[in-house]
């Protein structure tokens, strides 16, 4: 929605409510179209009854539903109010924090910051027209909301212990990663269970080592690689102290890992067979490049793709927008905004890099950017970014399979 449409909404009302949200106690304020408090501001539980005090107090004062809130997306606190408000059929918008921040000097010309101003501050930037509408997903579109941020808290977790596995082996075992380049990789995570520091290998034996290596990796693993790993077992430079430690530790760090993988790849089923009842799954994963993780959390974060009228809403919506700082003579350079979700610029440069390795048509374009354009490689990265969520959001908007020879004619 354009600013001079969200100035003729809040036209329609009466009543402006800024509302500074917390975990415990929120505080609301009531103005009207000329910025003055109507009526006595309160604060109010952060449960039901707080909720019910809320009502009370503008049932007190004659307020009807000619009313728009305003909330300050704070965490998840405002959520809980945010979604009661609007099942009760209230207008409720969001008022970007920055915007806050930079506008609290105004009033008073003072830098004093507490919640009394605050709330002030969001009923006034509300009537300003200064707002967005809040992706408040539902139906299928809350559930992939919330399984996208169970997959990346996931995704998170298991590299932070992937991190303590490699300073595990770097100290212990440096040379076990020339061997297993992926450390994760079955074989790898059976030697690493059962066999976790070189004095253990040593002690199985080549015999042994090969027969159990063998057996797990159904022989996909090379005499050649075991023999080394047998090796440099023997002569290995690391450390040997606090190996009983070390090895209660490792153990502690694989049985989480395992748990946090298993939990994954059923995240990824669920993922899915959500994406499928969406009606775009079909659509999204013709694609050469996206995949069942992408296209999930890309529908997680923007919700239903009705909502939206162009692309250019899903570019700025994931802070893709060009922005520039330029003063007189100065000429800013022009640079990518990162006002907007994290999420979906990181979907961006997922299927980004996918794309250039598995889609020709992308692939060229790259090149193109990279080879004629002579734009450098990371400038060239977010373009491919922003044109993969702009095709994302036309196959989900137009109903319509990939197709090759529209994104030919659209080459530049």
């Amino acid at each position: 929605m354009i600013k001079r449409e969200k100035i003729e909404l809040v036209k329609g009302s009466d009543i402006y409510a800024g509302i500074d949200v917390s975990c415990d106690i929120h505080r609301v304020r009531f103005i009207d179209n000329l910025g003055q408090e109507i009526i006595r501001g309160i604060s109010f539980s952060n449960d039901r009854e707080g909720f019910n005090k809320l009502e009370e107090h503008m049932k007190k004062y004659g307020i009807d539903h000619n009313i728009i809130f305003g909330l300050e997306p704070t965490g998840d606190y405002w959520k809980p109010i945010g979604y009661y408000l609007k099942s009760k059929g209230y207008r409720v918008v969001l008022v970007n924090p920055y915007h806050l921040k930079r506008t609290k000097e105004i009033i008073d010309n003072s830098q004093q910051k507490d919640d009394r101003k605050d709330s002030y501050l969001i009923a006034d930037l509300v009537k300003q027209g200064k707002y967005f509408f809040p992706i408040i997903p539902e139906g299928i579109y809350g559930e992939m909301r919330e399984i996208s941020i169970s997959w990346r808290r996931t995704k998170q977790q298991i590299t932070r212990l992937k991190c303590y596995l490699s300073n595990f082996l770097a100290k212990y075992f440096p040379e076990y990663r020339s061997i297993f380049s992926d450390i994760l990789g079955k074989s790898s995570f059976y030697i690493l269970s059962h066999y976790p520091l070189p004095e253990d290998i040593k002690r199985i034996g080549k015999v042994r080592l090969t027969r159990i290596i063998k057996r797990v990796s159904k022989g996909k693993i090379k005499q050649e690689k075991i023999d080394r790993l047998y090796e440099i077992a023997k002569d290995t430079v690391g450390i040997k102290e606090g190996k009983e430690t070390a090895r209660m530790f490792l153990k502690e760090i694989l049985k989480e890992l395992e748990r946090l993988i298993r939990r994954r790849e059923k995240l990824k089923g669920k993922m899915k067979d959500l994406l499928m009842r969406s009606g775009y799954g079909d659509y999204l994963l013709s694609i050469r490049g996206v995949g069942v993780v992408s296209a999930c959390l890309f529908l997680g974060e923007i919700g239903d793709p009705r909502r939206y009228k162009k692309s250019s809403q899903i570019e700025k919506l994931a802070g893709y927008n060009l922005v520039e700082e330029s003063s007189g003579k100065k000429k800013g350079q022009k640079q990518i905004s990162k006002r907007g979700r994290e999420t979906l610029r990181y979907v961006g440069y997922l299927v980004a890099n996918v794309a250039i390795a598995k889609n020709k048509e992308i692939r060229e374009l790259y090149r193109y950017k990279v080879e004629v354009l002579k734009k450098n490689r990371i400038n060239a990265m977010v373009g491919i970014a922003v044109k993969m969520l702009r095709i994302m959001f036309a196959v989900c908007k137009n109903k319509e399979y990939y197709n090759s020879e529209k994104i030919r004619e659209n080459f530049i």
